[in-house]
């Protein structure tokens, strides 16, 4: 079996959310010996998690800021408590900034280890010029165009009948019929949440 994963799933390692278990238990099993398939994580994939990271940042400075605004309108108040509001000023500052440095720590140990990992499928000319055809064609997002061309290119290096399987939490766009038509002619199924993967994998 080949198991193509995106960008989720590098996010659902490195900031440990809902799926993360189920995500763990894939990665593990995959690095049994011998191991039972064979993972794949587009490059494009790797890179753009780190773009998703920096909308989380921009979201925690502005909790933050407002945080901060209502502790100054609250010591304005005759019967605050300075250093109360000082201590739980300096604690929720600590807090999102060591929450921000561990998961961008994470993810960059994360994206290493899965380029060791799960091999490519590399962005290439090719694969650019077809995903601006399959952005028009099934109504894409760039970055989606990106990742599915990338996959598409893999799956047909391999044996036609070899199994395959395109995991993609975006089920609004890759559970459209022409998708599935198109992945079932390279004899792939397509999953939209890491726990039916993980259940189809059995892990």
């Amino acid at each position: 079996m080949h198991v193509f994963l995106e960008t989720n799933f590098v996010l659902e390692l490195a900031l440990r959310q809902q799926e993360y278990n189920y995500c763990e238990r894939i990665r593990q099993q995959a690095r049994s010996t011998p191991p039972p398939y064979t993972l794949y994580v587009p490059h494009y994939a790797l890179s753009e998690a780190f773009q998703r990271l920096r909308p989380l940042k921009s979201e925690r400075a502005q909790y933050e800021q407002y945080v901060l605004t209502q502790i100054e309108q609250h010591l304005r108040e005759d019967d605050s408590d300075a250093d109360a509001m000082d201590a739980f000023k300096r604690t929720l500052t600590t807090l999102l900034a060591e929450r921000t440095r561990t998961q961008t720590q994470r993810l960059y140990s994360i994206v290493a280890e899965l380029i060791e990992e799960a091999p490519g499928p590399a962005l290439t000319p090719t694969s650019v010029a077809e995903a601006q055809e399959l952005a028009e064609r099934h109504g894409l997002q760039v970055q989606d165009a990106l990742i599915y061309a990338c996959v598409l290119a893999a799956m047909r290096e391999l044996p036609a009948d070899a199994p395959k399987l395109f995991v993609s939490r975006n089920r609004q766009d890759f559970s459209k019929s022409s998708i599935l038509e198109e992945l079932n002619r390279l004899n792939s199924d397509y999953v939209a949440t890491f726990q039916a993967a993980a259940g189809k994998l059995r892990v």
